[in-house]
């Protein structure tokens, strides 16, 4: 068989993921080509068969496919947000492999999933290589037409919930809070716009390299997330905290005071993917109790607290308050 290659700059389909198009589609785009001998006809047909009868793939999904979550629910998205190399793709890659490695999120037990070939796709590029070495996930493309949607389904108490965690490029995210209406973010504008609860994540090593650009940075996302907020939860992600000591104190404090205005009810948490023992709490805890954090507050969404407007009228139709039983 032909080895196949792609033409298009930064795409490894089909060794790793298509840019233009998602699974098996790959083979129709326009940048995919074959080198040498073409394949058999009947490979071709097998594949092209699968590919109609199969509606998922198992690699991450497209906000055109969740028609497949959507007959038995509304699944909740988690908006992954944060600047180019913060270490949001990295932290699904974690959580997965800390998920297929036994570690449990208390009261939310793991009921399948969609992409899963998707979450392997991430978390083995957290394996200990040959050489002793462990890279991260290559960088999610800046296309604005790539999505990439992972699926968990999960039970909690006695209820059935689809979880997706929406993940898109630093860069896009970037230009998003620059202006919301930048026509090459529109997959920053989707997440946005569709999720349910947002991971805000925070560079640790970004701040000791960047200072004060990066706390510049990481305060107009932040600024912008809260905009059209409407309520909906954000937990606070600190990436890499175990290179927190060698931030300056006074960008660190500053930056926790800005987010601490912007966001008055955020939980923050450190997290690491460098773990010194098996316990470790930046890296086998904390990245657990990320996910916990936003599931419990999916299920148990804060009420609103909206004082009753005051009303100046005789009418004792908008007046009445209610019996409470007393004669």
């Amino acid at each position: 068989m032909a080895k196949r290659r792609c033409t298009k700059e930064g795409c490894y389909a089909p060794g790793d993921f298509c840019l233009e198009l998602a699974g098996p589609l790959h083979e129709q785009c326009q940048f995919f080509e074959k080198a040498g001998t073409a394949e058999a006809p009947a490979e071709t047909a097998k594949k092209s068969a699968a590919s109609k009868s199969i509606p998922w793939t198992g690699e991450w999904l497209r906000p055109d496919q969740l028609d497949l979550l959507t007959h038995r629910g509304t699944p909740r998205i988690i908006g992954l947000i944060g600047s180019s190399g913060a270490g949001k793709t990295t932290y699904l890659a974690m959580l997965y492999s800390l998920l297929f490695n036994g570690t449990r999120i208390e009261n939310w037990d793991f009921a399948g999933s969609y992409t899963l070939d998707g979450w392997e796709l991430q978390a083995k590029t957290l394996q200990i290589q040959e050489d002793g070495t462990v890279r991260n996930p290559d960088a999610t493309p800046s296309d604005k037409d790539f999505y990439s949607l992972y699926h968990l389904a999960l039970r909690h108490d006695g209820f059935l919930h689809d979880i997706l965690f929406a993940d898109s490029s630093g860069e896009v995210f970037s230009k998003w809070a620059d202006n919301v209406n930048d026509l090459t973010a529109e997959n920053a504008r989707w997440i946005y716009d569709n999720a349910h609860a947002f991971l805000l994540f925070v560079d640790c090593e970004a701040i000791i390299e960047q200072r004060g650009k990066a706390r510049r940075d990481i305060v107009q996302l932040a600024e912008q997330v809260k905009r059209g907020l409407r309520g909906r939860p954000v937990v606070i992600v600190w990436s890499k905290a175990d290179l927190a000591e060698q931030m300056r104190e006074n960008i660190a404090d500053a930056i926790k005071r800005s987010l601490s205005d912007i966001f008055p009810e955020a939980v923050s948490l450190e997290i690491s993917n460098y773990s010194k023992s098996d316990s470790d709490q930046l890296c086998h805890i904390n990245n657990i109790c990320v996910a916990q954090t936003v599931f419990n507050q999916l299920a148990n969404p804060q009420p609103l607290h909206i004082a009753p407007a005051s009303i100046q009228t005789n009418d004792f139709f908008f007046l009445y308050r209610g019996s409470y039983g007393d004669k």
